[in-house]
């Protein structure tokens, strides 16, 4: 876990190359090396945060022993092993994962992306061919930000990089319509700075020296058609296929020379997670594990996560937030972030590998994207039951009907909206949780209509999961989780998006992740040996944080300076008089949702630190 940038076609000054490391300095605080071509405009730097190999034989930019090839990368190859024995003898200079990313690529060119597993983000320059190859992993867990300045092209893990590298940045206007009017980001390449692009999850693209424009993202895993041939499998041989996927994954991501612990909440995911832990990491391995909590007892995740099985050696940590905390770590965590973020539930993740950090655990795993895999939100179920209506499956409708609890005349107006195409595109849970008339007429109208996603799959619940995995939701909870970790040089792994159980999850039929009205079906029976059934069964916690009560109650007065500056009427972006009755109301009244508060206060904290 690093961080990285560079440019081709520019002539980089020394200053500019310290800057960008200085500014990224968080993000690899280990070691730090940079790499100028003596030949072409071609110039690399590198943060490292050592993790495999922590001697100074993993230092980046790095070479290929007859120097033409030059690599800085930034995230772990978890089967780097396996590759090293597939690959021809030869002579390592290192033990690391880099040296190995290396030589795949000389032995097998670019076809050697579909070989890797791992979360990665790489720049390499091949000075024979006078070629950059960039390539970001499957599921985009490590970022890459690029962008053509004057005719060179300029890469980043983190935007703030390439602003030290000299490239000017100012903010998209319409990337911040579609965020206040329909809620939405990192939905696809485009960033909140004017001109930055983000590489796709999936893809990867070459920069040839000497040719003008910007480079085309060229793909190379495609989850539809990784998933076009359904899994025919029992139940137990699905349950059975899962574990052994999820083991496998969590042995490769136990790989690192430092200490490895677990972010737990005591939910069905990150339990199962832990119990993987358990069955797979040697006896009498350390591991710590962290929860994070706040100062309220109802939003409390300590005593869910107590109820998780551990072995008596490992150590359970839990970080706390104060309301008081929020919004000097909220000023901290936009810098960070460089985009609006999720609110005090970030904020508390934030905490929580500052935790870690001070313990000394520099590895944390996580158990991020099983809901999008395994339709773990109840708005995931009227897109199951219309798929069991088209399909004809009347009776086991009915019965999923009755399970969910619901009346059937809501689930027939759910069912008719979905088939009209009226459903909401982006709500998580169906609530009112945008004020879009908050926004600017000159903001609603740069948005026009929501974004609209392809529909790859032939049945509806993939459909939905795919948006959510692909376009909405994850890409957003990535780059958050991403940027929080490395705030405090903490790398995250998360085992359930080895690429393998995406795979699987999205070949599995409805019945295996919805069954009798319950969420992630075959993972909780397949859990039946390894956790207590309080703990299998759970229903799904929504919301995990005070934030409605904080932002009405200890921080009004804050949010209310923030929104009702001269600074905020002044921008552009909101219609004053509209967020100033909205905000009474929400004070006054309360509301099911804070979310629209949290938008407006994230994105002037961005403003007034990117945007003065």
């Amino acid at each position: 876990m690093c961080r990285l940038a560079g440019a081709v076609g520019a002539d980089l000054e020394p200053n500019r190359i310290q800057a960008a490391l200085d500014v990224q300095h968080h993000g690899g605080p280990d070691d730090r090396g940079s790499w100028i071509d003596p030949e072409y405009p071609v110039a690399f730097c590198h943060n490292r945060l050592s993790i495999i190999d922590t001697t100074r034989a993993g230092r980046q930019p790095m070479t290929s022993p007859d120097g033409s090839v030059v690599l800085v990368f930034n995230g772990e190859i978890y089967n780097y092993r396996e590759l090293r024995d597939e690959l021809p003898p030869r002579t390592y200079r290192s033990a690391t994962d880099s040296e190995v990313l290396l030589a795949a690529y000389m032995e097998w060119g670019s076809g050697f992306l579909e070989r890797l597993n791992g979360m990665f983000a790489f720049a390499l320059w091949d000075r024979r061919r006078k070629l950059l190859l960039c390539a970001r992993d499957r599921l985009g867990i490590k970022p890459f930000h690029y962008t053509v300045h004057r005719g060179a092209f300029y890469f980043s893990s983190e935007i703030k990089g390439l602003a030290a590298l000299g490239v000017p940045t100012a903010p998209d206007t319409k990337a911040w319509a579609d965020y206040l009017v329909h809620g939405c980001s990192d939905h696809g390449t485009r960033t909140f700075f004017r001109g930055v692009r983000s590489l796709a999850p999936g893809f990867w693209l070459r920069v040839d020296l000497g040719r003008h424009g910007e480079p085309r993202p060229l793909q190379y895993w495609n989850l539809p058609q990784q998933a076009e041939e359904p899994a025919h499998l029992s139940e137990a041989d699905a349950q059975r296929t899962l574990l052994e996927l999820l083991d496998d994954s969590v042995r490769l991501r136990l790989r690192a020379d430092v200490p490895v612990g677990v972010n737990l909440s005591g939910g069905l995911d990150s339990a199962s997670l832990l119990a993987s832990v358990g069955s797979t990491a040697a006896a009498g391995e350390s591991v710590h594990t962290f929860t994070a909590t706040c100062g309220h007892p109802e939003y409390d995740e300590a005593p869910f996560a107590g109820q998780v099985p551990g072995q008596v050696h490992w150590r359970r940590n839990r970080s706390r937030l104060e309301a008081a905390e929020v919004m000097q770590l909220a000023r901290q965590a936009v810098w960070n972030q460089e985009a609006p973020f999720g609110g005090v539930a970030t904020l508390a993740y934030h905490r929580l590998h500052q935790l870690a950090r001070d313990l000394g655990v520099t590895v944390l795993l996580e158990g991020q994207g099983v809901d999008e895999l395994l339709a773990g939100y109840r708005y995931y179920l009227p897109h199951h039951l219309l798929d069991l209506l088209e399909a004809g499956r009347h009776r086991r409708l009915r019965t999923e009907i009755r399970a969910a609890g619901g009346s059937r005349r809501r689930v027939a107006s759910r069912l008719r909206s979905l088939l009209n195409g009226r459903a909401q595109a982006l709500s998580q849970d169906g609530t009112a949780h945008l004020r879009p008339r908050c926004a600017s007429p000159a903001m609603r109208e740069l948005a026009g209509p929501p974004p609209e996603f392809e529909r790859p799959f032939p049945d509806h619940l993939r459909n939905v999961l795919y948006r959510d995995l692909v376009h909405t939701k994850l890409p957003r909870v990535l780059r958050m989780n991403d940027r929080l970790s490395m705030a405090s040089s903490r790398e995250l792994r998360e085992p359930f998006l080895d690429h393998r159980i995406v795979e699987f999850a999205f070949r599995l039929p409805g019945d295996r992740k919805i069954r009798n009205g319950t969420s992630k079906h075959v993972l909780r029976r397949a859990m039946r040996d390894r956790l207590p059934e309080g703990v299998r069964w759970a229903p799904k916690r929504a919301v995990v944080t005070p934030q409605r009560e904080w932002l009405a109650g200890p921080l009004a007065d804050a949010v209310e300076e923030i929104v009702g500056s001269p600074e905020f009427a002044a921008r552009g972006l909101f219609d004053a008089k509209e967020v100033a009755a909205e905000l009474r109301l929400f004070r006054q009244q309360g509301s099911p949702n804070s979310f629209h508060v949290w938008q407006w206060v994230a994105t002037e904290l961005w403003f007034r630190r990117f945007a003065p």
